[in-house]
């Protein structure tokens, strides 16, 4: 039996190498679509956040993990996953009428239930009251009203397998044994499980637009490229998400609620939660604003980046009154500005403006006013080509324009900035801009990844994914930034990072800047003066630290050189189910420095 099982393995292994192609995945559609719904369903919306009574910390589709249940338990939920009021249109109307371009479907997550009847587990819908086949209902729905289809599959990580044991993630009891006589096979599971399942979702519900999958964790790059290749032989347009591991899909991998500080240089999707939890959790009611969840759509639109906001249905499916609120507060916001959402790329100025941010589409821009520019004028620094018309998209109301060495627009009076008025300026084809950092509203603002590499002794730090430093140290190197400066004076010079929130802000950083290669400030500690209270906060918070003052008595460009003396000591908090993005302890995360004229 075990031969036969090698042979089927091996096998397998040469049919999907045969697979392993260039992708032919199709990301017209993807880049275009800007906007996605996640959805996060499965027994843990049973258990609510809660075990025998006790809240349990953490996100709630981890509640297995954390509350260390047993599978002969945690298997007892599936009596109660009713699905009673469960309505896929309703679902995919919602999506459709906030905008959303494309759904992800949790087909099966780290608790191993499949959301789907499925030959290779029998721990799957057909355990519950509802017999019928919810996947195929869903994705019925969204060719219904032409939403594309994504499958969500958690490829590593199967707590219902032994197999597929994370032993420095398990637990007594969990296989019904000690922790210590758990023998994982994590090659069996693929071939036995994961692979097969895959054939079944890329086989038995027609054309598949996304595969998401999630937790690489330990698996060899050969590992990861079988679920690389099964797609590619089955759906060959289909687009395969970051997190399958080793840079192997279409587009990359940010962490959880983790926004780029910059455009973006390759294709890239943040997800994200209207709350804390990403399976329905009814303890957590703290809930993002719906105007706060906007503005990530924007922001990310602006970064050159897709957005896919998260629902947790509860197990009798329907979704919680926020989340419907937040979608239907979206939907109002793209029927009427959806234009300088779909198909834009990032930002073409060097950095977003201190009022908004901005997007772009062909010859036209466009201006996400969060609050009132100050004078009601905004000056579009970097643009070196003449504006022909400018106007409110949502309304048509012309916005004055003045083509100089500087365009300048006066916004009208009387806007709503809590609706976020969009302003449509119209170029000249082609539209051309500059790259170089200037001063808005009396702030120089110089992202990180705008900067020049200078390689250190051990190697180069690098700018990851979301636009910050990664490996950044005392050996790797330092980054030298550029800008103009317009008036003469003095300026603060304030420094942001960001971390991962398990961790705490780290103490005894220090820094050295040169400012047109004078040690303006040398050996320098980070001292947090200030966190910001944003969306982000509960999962990459972001805060700021002044260095001082630095005066320059002559305009024109400038630089400066950034380096680290000192990385500092973080303390690490819990382990919650996300693990650290991107960097190691031996490094400062830097996002953007900004100088302020006093």
């Amino acid at each position: 039996m075990e031969l036969k099982r090698v042979l089927s393995y091996l096998l397998l292994c040469v049919t999907l190498l045969s697979a392993n192609a260039k992708s032919t995945a199709d990301m017209e559609w993807w880049r275009e679509a800007r906007f996605g719904m996640f959805i996060h369903w499965g027994l843990y919306s049973v258990a609510a956040g809660e075990w025998n009574g006790k809240q349990i910390d953490g996100i709630g589709e981890w509640i297995q993990n954390f509350g260390k249940i047993s599978n002969k338990d945690y298997e007892k939920l599936a009596k109660d996953f009713t699905m009673a009021s469960y309505n896929p249109e309703s679902w995919v109307k919602m999506a459709k009428n906030a905008g959303a371009k494309y759904i992800v479907f949790t087909t099966k997550h780290h608790e191993g239930f499949c959301l789907y009847p499925s030959d290779y587990s029998d721990f799957d819908i057909e355990m519950t009251p509802y017999k019928g086949d919810p996947l195929k209902e869903l994705i019925d729905a969204c060719r219904k009203y032409d939403i594309k289809v994504g499958l969500y599959y958690s490829h590593r990580q199967d707590w219902r397998e032994e197999d597929a044991a994370v032993m420095k993630n398990e637990y007594d009891g969990h296989y019904g044994k000690p922790k210590s006589a758990v023998k994982p096979n994590l090659d069996r599971y693929i071939q036995d499980k994961a692979i097969p399942q895959m054939k079944e979702l890329l086989t038995g519900y027609g054309k598949i637009d996304v595969l998401w999958y999630d937790t690489p964790f330990d698996l060899t790059k050969e590992q990861s490229q079988m679920f690389v290749d099964i797609v590619r032989k089955l759906q060959p347009e289909c687009v395969i998400n970051g997190r399958v591991g080793y840079g192997l899909g279409d587009y990359g991998a940010l962490g959880d609620n983790e926004m780029p500080f910059a455009g973006a240089a390759k294709d890239l999707e943040m997800v994200a939660t209207m709350n804390h939890t990403w399976g329905y959790k009814k303890q957590d009611n703290d809930w993002k604003s719906a105007r706060d969840i906007l503005c990530s759509l924007i922001e990310c639109a602006s970064r050159g980046v897709n957005y896919m906001i998260n629902i947790g249905p509860k197990a009798d499916g329907t979704v919680p009154q926020p989340s419907v609120d937040i979608m239907n507060y979206i939907g109002k916001w793209m029927s009427k500005n959806s234009e300088a959402v779909y198909g834009t790329t990032s930002n073409p100025f060097n950095d977003n403006f201190p009022w908004g941010y901005v997007t772009r589409k062909g010859n036209s821009i466009y201006l996400h006013l969060l609050r009132e520019p100050k004078n009601r004028e905004i000056a579009l620094k970097g643009m070196l080509s003449v504006v022909d018309n400018a106007y409110i998209l949502s309304n048509g109301k012309e916005v004055s324009v003045s083509n100089g060495e500087v365009c300048k627009l006066s916004v009208p009076s009387g806007l709503d900035y809590e609706e976020i008025p969009v302003v449509k300026v119209e170029c000249e084809w082609p539209a051309r801009f500059n790259d170089e950092c200037y001063m808005n509203e009396n702030v120089i603002s110089i992202p990180v990844a705008s900067g020049k590499i200078i390689p250190g002794k051990d190697g180069a730090l690098k700018i990851a994914e979301g636009c910050n430093t990664s490996d950044f140290n005392n050996k790797t190197g330092a980054l030298k930034l550029g800008f103009i400066v317009e008036e003469p004076g003095e300026y603060i010079v304030r420094v942001h990072t960001n971390r991962h929130w398990r961790r705490s802000f780290a103490k005894g950083m220090r820094v050295t800047l040169k400012v047109d290669d004078n040690k303006a400030f040398e050996n320098v500690e980070l001292k947090q003066d200030f966190e910001y209270d944003n969306v982000r906060r509960n999962s990459y918070p972001e805060s700021y630290s002044d260095l001082g003052t630095v005066t320059f008595d002559k305009c024109g460009l400038k630089s400066m050189t950034l380096s680290v003396d000192t990385v500092g000591t973080f303390s690490k908090f819990g382990f919650f189910g996300e693990d650290i993005q991107n960097e190691s302890d031996n490094n400062i995360r830097f996002n953007k420095i900004e100088l302020i004229k006093k």
